[in-house]
């Protein structure tokens, strides 16, 4: 039986190994409680989960993945999360396993080469610099003006991002120091504030290219912790949504994820300007939270199924599915009464609901720090926008200080 390697922060609740029993045998990593490991080991044998505490940066992680690679080999390694593209990048290229290596993964966690490479090929994305200093903010105001955006290099889930407004708002960031953000060093990066829609691409990479795909936009800031959460779809066959289809198709190319024999999901994040698309940025990973259920339950497949089978020698029957309808989710917030949500949306509406976690306290630490969510489905555009409206205007009532 083949050996497969899941670097596990993703919950296991969601993103369940049952399909591969009896013909791979999987070694979970996890992480204590991203994972969710403690309510579920995914279907795989609990003596072949093990728990890292300090998940993020114990290299204990890569070190194990490595010796059970050399003692039984290793078919194919999944890796879901931001914080492990790279552990998984350098396993599959130190022992030949197919997918991504770390030259391709690296463009899709460090901003500023991933902008680099992009602009270079003539893809349109914002003004930016790398930050390193306070002085490099200082350049970045004078060139870019106010307001503009500052980030992490290598982060993810919105952590440490802001948009610095005016002076007031620069200085107080100055005084607070350039402070690590998402485990990782404080190397940043500062770009002009893109004004315009921003919406999401999402979908899987099978065998170097794009098996499906949706592209949905955000209805409120992501930025804004504490806001009410939500996405819709837009109209598939809509000139936008070909746009951002092509958009994206483009920037996954330059960066090297089509044409080899990658099997992946795919997160592009992309502002709808007067001059066109804009690259906010690109993972190679699933969109957090309801994304992967939203694009599940259009297409009426699991794309985690569909992952594993590709990665573990099993080619797609037939070709992509067709969508139905459309559909969008609404997050939960931290302490909320998920019922409340529910009662929001007619039950032939209500796509899936999963909840995580109940969570005791309401701060909320970075874009996908909610405890789920809930799919919703439109017959068409107008009807979803109408549904979601309806739940954010209820979550909203409820959560007002």
């Amino acid at each position: 039986m083949a050996t497969g390697i899941a670097l596990c922060r993703h919950p296991l609740t969601q993103f369940g190994y049952e399909r591969l029993a009896g013909r791979v045998d999987m070694r979970l990593l996890c992480h204590p409680e991203k994972s969710l490991a403690s309510v579920t080991t995914g279907g795989v044998a609990p003596e072949r989960v093990t728990v890292y505490e300090d998940y993020d940066v114990n290299s204990l992680v890569e070190y194990d993945a490595a010796r059970i690679v050399e003692e039984q080999g290793c078919a194919g390694v999944i890796a879901l999360s931001e914080v492990d593209i790279m552990r998984a990048a350098l396993l599959r290229e130190r022992y030949g396993i197919a997918g991504l290596w770390p030259a391709a993964a690296r463009l899709f966690r460090d901003k500023a080469a991933m902008k680099d490479r992009l602009a270079d090929a003539g893809v349109s994305v914002p003004r930016y610099r790398t930050v390193e200093t306070g002085l490099d903010l200082l350049s970045a105001a004078r060139d870019f003006g106010f307001p503009f955006v500052v980030k992490p290099r290598l982060g993810g889930g919105s952590v440490g991002t802001r948009v610095v407004r005016d002076e007031t708002a620069l200085r107080a960031l100055l005084a607070g120091g350039l402070r690590h953000a998402f485990y990782t060093p404080a190397h940043m990066e500062a770009e002009e504030f893109v004004d315009g829609e921003l919406c999401h691409v999402d979908g899987l990479v099978l065998d170097g290219r794009v098996f499906l795909q949706t592209v949905s936009r955000y209805r409120s800031d992501i930025l804004e912790f504490g806001a009410p959460l939500s996405t819709a779809m837009i109209d598939p066959d809509s000139p936008r949504a070909v746009e951002l289809r092509g958009f994206t198709g483009r920037v996954l190319d330059v960066l090297g994820l089509l044409g080899g024999g990658a099997h992946s999901y795919f997160h592009c994040e992309v502002f709808v300007t007067s001059r066109g698309p804009v690259l906010c940025e690109v993972a190679a990973r699933p969109g957090g939270l309801g994304i992967v259920d939203q694009v599940d339950a259009y297409f009426g497949v699991s794309t985690f199924d569909l992952l594993l089978d590709a990665t573990f020698g099993k080619a797609p029957e037939g070709p992509a599915p067709e969508g139905s309808g459309v559909t969008g989710w609404v997050g939960i917030p931290k302490s909320f009464d998920p019922a409340l949500v529910r009662s929001c949306v007619p039950e032939p509406h209500r796509a899936l609901e999963r909840v995580h976690r109940r969570s005791a306290g309401t701060r909320q630490i970075s874009s996908v720090d909610l405890d789920g969510f809930l799919v919703v489905r439109g017959g068409t555009a107008d009807e979803l926008e109408l549904l979601l409206s309806r739940a954010v205007s209820r979550i909203a009532l409820e959560v007002a200080p």
